[in-house]
């Protein structure tokens, strides 16, 4: 009788933590990316990016959501972006660049696309005539509006 009890009274911790366990290992491909630290986000909207020598843009990566545009401060530096591969933009344009008479005139893309899920749209790109860094669009992101 004393047997019985011990059995059944160590039956319920492992049940819980068996419980435990499974509930906080899941799934993965049900959860939203993470870093360890909780789900990665962007804010959508329109994205500004300021065209620096040798580095290429500032900042570096952009995330835009469907409807967004992308926005190339030029600063006073003649650039051109070609999209190699894919537009992430509507109408699929592949080329952008400024106007070499109005070095600071912004250049502004056509709205985004929703492509269903992230994508990593590489570009080449010039500054002053000369190649600059790889920089990259992230499309994918859906809000409404």
């Amino acid at each position: 009788m004393h047997l019985s009890r011990v059995r059944y009274g160590l039956t319920i911790p492992y049940i819980l933590t068996i419980a435990l366990c499974l509930a906080a290992c899941g799934d993965d491909h049900k959860r939203p990316l993470t870093t360890g630290r909780g789900k990665d986000s962007f804010v959508c909207g329109d994205q500004t990016v300021n065209v620096v020598p040798v580095d290429g843009t500032f900042p570096k990566d952009v995330y835009l959501c469907q409807g967004d545009k992308l926005i190339w401060k030029p600063n006073g530096h003649t650039f051109v972006v070609t999209f190699p591969r894919k537009s992430p933009f509507e109408g699929s344009p592949m080329t952008f660049q400024n106007d070499p008479q109005k070095p600071n005139d912004p250049v502004v893309s056509p709205p985004a696309n929703y492509p269903n899920s992230l994508i990593v749209f590489h570009y080449d790109m010039t500054v002053d005539n000369v190649a600059v860094t790889d920089p990259q669009v992230v499309g994918g992101g859906y809000h409404s509006n």
